[in-house]
């Protein structure tokens, strides 16, 4: 199926006449508005909003939604009825989702439309797209109102995340709003519960359940955040790992379908299996079984020819295969899946496989197009076939390619000969800065905006690890990015910080500017990075005198906060984060004598430091732990 961009972002105001001065939803502490709902939903509206977490209430969810935050405001919370209700009246009412008296609002999937008709508010969102795809258009229209018009602001997970301002009267003016993401799916992971097999014996050392680190940081804590952030899809794109189980299945009757090994054989070891990327026979294989999963599923639009991914088994080194790979490829260095058959050792330097690897995922993708031609591929731009291919021409047009990273000559690149691309970055994790105090909102921003302007139609950000305290202005940056790829980045961090820090706003945002400095000088150096976390080199830009700037500004800003306990507890986040790398930057000053009593006493400080913050929103302590150990790791063979 080819998804071309369907509607452009509108943010501003139609140029409708208007047709009322205002709408009053509550004046003087009494509500002047009731909520209206489609026929049938009357059970559902009377639930939570914590127990409408399925994407199928979306509709009803938005609705509680809308009265929770009407009454958060304005103390008062509206009655939520069916439009053929009986012995509902108000001045005016404001119309969810399909209802009849919303007929006329006509909304593609994602798309919402806000419209104020005489006294009445309507609120309508797409909330299905082909394939059977449920969407939350209605809810992301509300969410869109709650902040513009009410002044919500969602600035993280938990208590002190919410910013609420007070209204005893609620008045709007007229509207007649229409917008749809331009980016056809937005995803940020949260991963904040994950690696509980690794973790847990963290957990156990400090004294702290798994189950109580679950509920504080599982989705039940901090899903609505993402929710409320307006992540979500239009489109389904499958790009998992797509043959495991092929060795069981096939191996006894196609050994030559698997990738050679340096022993000779083409013996897998399941369930990460590689194959033989050039044997024509298979490519009509994968092709014949993804056709018949299209069949089967009218509804299934797309499907992954991703390779597997790790693993024991290595890269097929077979004469046909090699001979894919060209010279002048940019070579990769001492790659431990890629062996020299003559040696038994890895390559010193070899050919990235990118054209090998999609040749592979060209060749399937004809064959699929010949029969299912509305149907989609995804193939990773991933691993040892990252960088561009050196002399294969456009891909199929049925191929969606998934780039992992935000390098802008690659996805340049790979927009000259892909028809859509998928950008499915590692960058949110601390693997780099250790769980530090950073600002990369407007690079992360710009990134976005780039691919976007380079064929990127969905984006699947990992490592999002829930430190909210050091990379929450990341996090929120983001996905107002992700919504709205054109927004005006300032604008969205001043509008944070006025939001965060109240009175305390001005220096609270020359706080982050300096650790943007710091980021940008962190994220430049080339011999840091997610598999060389460099002790030595971190210390230059987490220096004595930058963290002493950072500290100057905090206590500035605690000086002028005033008496909001919101805008305190946000900005003794910032000071704790600081705390953080102060422990941090010690520790790392004698990373390289762990016999030590001083290395033993400063881990001992920064392990104790994580331990407190377990079951906060601060640091994503087992995370940051866990960087900070492999960091240490590498110390031992950094040179300062």
């Amino acid at each position: 199926m080819k998804y071309a961009p369907l509607l452009i972002l509108i943010a501003t105001a139609l140029s409708v006449p208007s047709a009322i001065a205002d709408i009053t939803l509550v004046s003087d502490g009494k509500a002047q508005a009731v909520i209206i709902v489609p026929e049938g939903l009357y059970k559902q509206v009377q639930k939570s909003a914590a127990q409408l977490t399925s994407e199928t209430m979306s509709v009803p969810l938005a609705a509680v939604e809308l009265a929770d935050y009407l009454q958060k405001v304005s103390g008062v919370r509206p009655v939520i009825a069916t439009e053929t209700q009986k012995g509902v009246e108000a001045a005016s009412r404001i119309y969810i989702g399909h209802c009849k008296a919303n007929a006329d609002l006509v909304v593609q999937p994602e798309e919402f439309v806000i419209r104020t008709k005489g006294k009445d508010l309507h609120i309508r969102g797409g909330d299905s797209a082909p394939g059977g795809l449920i969407c939350q258009g209605t809810l992301f229209g509300v969410y869109d109102f709650t902040e513009r018009e009410l002044g919500v602001r969602w600035l993280f997970p938990g208590e002190h995340g919410e910013v609420v301002p007070k209204r005893s009267t609620l008045t709007i003016p007229d509207i007649d709003r229409r917008e749809q993401p331009r980016i056809e799916k937005r995803k940020v992971r949260n991963q904040a519960v994950t690696r509980e097999d690794t973790f847990a014996p963290v957990l156990q050392k400090w004294g702290i359940p798994v189950e109580a680190w679950k509920a504080a940081h599982g989705p039940e804590a901090t899903g609505a955040w993402f929710r409320r952030m307006r992540l979500g899809a239009r489109i389904e794109i499958e790009g998992g790992h797509a043959y495991a189980g092929w060795w069981e299945k096939y191996g006894k009757d196609h050994p030559e379908w698997f990738a050679l090994q340096p022993d000779g054989t083409r013996t897998q070891k399941p369930e990460r299996e590689r194959l033989c990327k050039s044997n024509p026979a298979l490519w009509d294989e994968i092709a014949r079984v993804r056709i018949a999963e299209f069949q089967a599923d009218p509804s299934k639009r797309m499907a992954s020819l991703a390779p597997n991914d790790g693993g024991a088994n290595k890269w097929c080194m077979c004469a046909t295969c090699r001979a894919l790979d060209p010279a002048d490829a940019p070579k990769l260095q001492n790659d431990r899946s890629l062996i020299d058959p003559a040696t038994k050792l890895p390559f010193a330097e070899y050919p990235a496989l990118t054209d090998r690897v999609f040749t592979f995922f060209n060749e399937i993708a004809k064959r699929v197009r010949r029969e299912m031609p509305d149907r989609d591929l995804v193939a990773y731009a991933y691993s040892v076939y990252r960088t561009p291919p050196v002399k294969l021409g456009p891909l199929e047009p049925n191929l969606i390619i998934g780039y992992v990273g935000l390098d802008p000559a690659d996805i340049k690149a790979w927009s000259r000969i892909a028809p859509r691309l998928y950008i499915r970055p590692n960058d949110l994790g601390p693997a780099i800065d250790l769980g530090l105090s950073r600002n990369h909102a407007v690079h992360l921003a710009e990134a976005v905006k780039f691919a976007v302007e380079h064929k990127a139609i969905g984006f699947d950000f990992d490592n999002c690890h829930g430190n909210w305290s050091a990379h929450g202005l990341d996090y929120y940056v983001l996905c107002k990015a992700l919504w709205n790829p054109t927004l005006d980045v300032r604008a969205t961090i001043t509008d944070y910080c006025r939001s965060a820090y109240g009175p305390a706003a001005e220096v609270m945002q020359q706080y982050h500017d300096l650790l943007e400095k710091i980021s940008n000088q962190v994220r430049a150096d080339p011999e840091l990075g997610p598999r060389k976390p460099h002790a030595a080199r971190l210390r230059r830009y987490y220096s004595h005198e930058s963290l002493q700037s950072l500290e100057a500004h905090i206590k500035t800003a605690q000086a002028v906060q005033g008496d909001d306990a919101g805008v305190k507890a946000r900005i003794e986040m910032a000071a704790e984060s600081v705390k953080y790398a102060r422990l941090v930057t010690a520790l790392l000053e004698v990373a390289h004598d762990k016999k030590s009593p001083i290395f033993n006493d400063r881990i001992a400080a920064v392990e104790t430091f994580l331990k407190t913050k377990v079951l906060t929103h601060e640091l994503a302590p087992l995370h940051s732990h866990r960087y900070l150990r492999m960091a240490l790791a590498y110390a031992e063979r950094e040179v300062e």
